[in-house]
């Protein structure tokens, strides 16, 4: 169950577009990972990026949050470039996860939390050095914010429980959880279900659509197509490096060049798991 959390940096939807992609390749040697992959994310918008394993999903999130410089094209954020440090890149609104959880473990969940919100935290050398009225304001105002966080995505119990001894998918919300610290607009969410049971998948879904609904845009990479077609408003397909298909999830789930590329199944056998997972997405609301 998720606590509303005051607005953060994304705003309202307004269906402009926030994060721009234009012809991004990326080539490692010989190893053209990605190739002219160019998409548009709107605020207040959830997309779906799929494909097989080795298709260049992390290496596109990575170019999108400055790990990465693409070899040629471009990234840019409400249309100005992206800077390629990722320090910069979170600090202009952009926050990932990664497919394997990087929580710190020795240290508490409120603690984690709080080391996302260290980037929004202003105050001079000289402030933090004497624990100066600024410092102690600062520190007070970012205790809260992870407060409300940890309720946010329900984690609110283990507060002072080290990362390590949480529960798979708690470490799961809990990295969520610091990426919001950081006030992001757009939120990058790499396999954010991986591992889990059908119950935890399902509030996860449900923390997502709360997070949309603060007006901050996401991208899920995410290899259970169930649960893409049933969250998204838009899904891209990538295959080699290359961007197959993009469109709504009746559109792609529909695709034969997907059906034969990615899902593996008759694009009725899709659509009937699909129904499936709709309904009981729809018992579990």
């Amino acid at each position: 169950m998720t606590t509303a959390i005051p607005m953060v940096a994304g705003g309202s939807a307004s269906g402009s577009t926030i994060l721009q992609a234009s012809g991004v390749t990326m080539q490692f040697g010989g190893l053209r990972a990605l190739n002219d992959v160019s998409f548009g994310l709107s605020e207040g918008e959830i997309i779906g990026l799929i494909g097989p394993n080795g298709a260049g999903k992390t290496t596109l999130f990575n170019c999108l949050t400055g790990l990465y410089a693409p070899t040629s094209g471009a990234v840019s954020l409400r249309g100005n470039p992206m800077p390629q440090d990722p320090a910069r890149v979170t600090e202009q609104g952009v926050a990932r996860t990664f497919q394997n959880i990087r929580l710190f473990p020795s240290m508490t969940a409120a603690e984690n939390v709080m080391v996302g919100r260290h980037v929004r935290m202003k105050q001079s050398p000289l402030s933090s050095l004497l624990h100066g009225p600024s410092f102690r304001r600062s520190e007070a105002e970012a205790a809260e914010r992870t407060e409300k966080l940890l309720a946010f995505v329900g984690l609110s119990q283990f507060a002072g429980e080290l990362a390590r001894n949480l529960p798979y998918g708690d470490q799961r919300r809990l990295e969520i959880a610091r990426a919001l610290a950081t006030d992001p607009a757009v939120l990058l969410l790499d396999e954010p279900t991986a591992g889990m049971n059908a119950q935890e998948t399902e509030a996860t879904r449900q923390l997502i659509f709360a997070i949309r609904d603060l007006g901050i845009s996401v991208v899920v990479i995410e290899h259970d197509t169930k649960f893409i077609f049933t969250l998204c408003d838009r899904v891209l397909v990538l295959v080699q490096g290359e961007l197959l298909v993009e469109g709504s999830p009746d559109e792609v789930r529909g695709d034969p060049r997907v059906v034969e590329a990615y899902l593996g199944a008759p694009p009725d056998e899709v659509d009937a798991q699909i129904h499936a997972a709709e309904d009981e997405g729809e018992n579990h609301r």
